[in-house]
Order: structure tokens, then sequence, then C-alpha cells
């Protein structure tokens, strides 16, 4: 498992006249929707495919009746859901109105467990695995790999 980097110039809006840098940027390899997650979720567990996607429609039901409901949700040390608002101030306390919310954002603050997981993230350069030819699987060759720890 690795995460996929690309090299991308850029100006600093700061400074524009300063000469660009280069950073590298996560690329995301695939979209994996609700019915894969199922799916690996059935291959580690006892529970079959369609009992994997029941139980993630009813997480999704639930937290967002529980955040409607004004609540965070924690799901232990994976992380928590909360939501937060865009709002437009009132000159006044009584001018103000559920009108100045301008739009609902839900925050999802990592746990622990999940931060020090991504800590221990293998980097893969995509011009490298490019270069050998094996763009649709990482290669095992140590240069091309890198890790933050």
């Amino acid at each position: 498992m690795s995460i996929f980097l690309k090299a991308v110039q850029r100006i600093n809006p700061s400074h524009p006249d300063e000469p660009k840098k280069w950073y590298p940027v996560q690329y995301t390899t695939k979209m994996v929707d609700e019915s894969e997650v199922a799916m690996l979720i059935a291959e580690e567990t006892t529970l079959n495919p369609m009992e994997a996607a029941m139980a993630i429609r009813q997480l999704r039901k639930v937290m967002q009746r529980l955040l409607l409901d004004g609540k965070s949700v924690k799901l232990g040390d994976w992380g928590t859901f909360n939501v937060t608002l865009n709002t437009e101030g009132a000159d006044t306390r009584e001018a103000l109105t559920a009108h100045n919310v301008k739009r609902v954002n839900i925050n999802f603050q990592p746990g622990d467990e999940l931060k020090t997981a991504m800590q221990k993230a293998d980097f893969v350069w995509l011009d490298k695995l490019t270069e050998n030819g094996t763009s649709d699987k990482p290669s095992e060759h140590e240069e091309e790999h890198e890790s933050i720890l």
C-alpha cells in the first residue's frame, strides 16, 4: 500500500515575484465506492457482501440523523464527525435569524489511531512508476518508495 505522489511547480501567492517551487502532491488513483468497500469488509469479516452493504447504509442513516440532531459522532479511536457552519453576521441580535447560516459543513477530526496509521505512509513517485513501465502497480524497488518515518 502506497500513496502516490506527483511533482507540481507552484507560485507562492504571497510572493508572486519569487521563483516557483516544486511540491509533492498526492495523486488519487481510484475512487472506491460503497459497494467495493462492502466487498472488502465482507472479505475480512463473517458478514456477507449484502450484510456489509446494509451496515454501511445504516451507519450513514444513523450518522446523518445524529448530526442533524446537533450531536457529534465519535467512532472509537478512528475519529469524530461534527457539524460546522458558515455564517453571515447581523448588525443586531434582533436581526439575527437562521437565514444568517449560509452553509452547513461536516468536519472529520481523525483520532489517534488513524493519525498514527497515516504517519506510517509509504510514498511512490508516479514518474518513477511510468519510467519503469509499471503504471498499474507500485514497484517494489526500494529507491522508488519513501517513508515519512
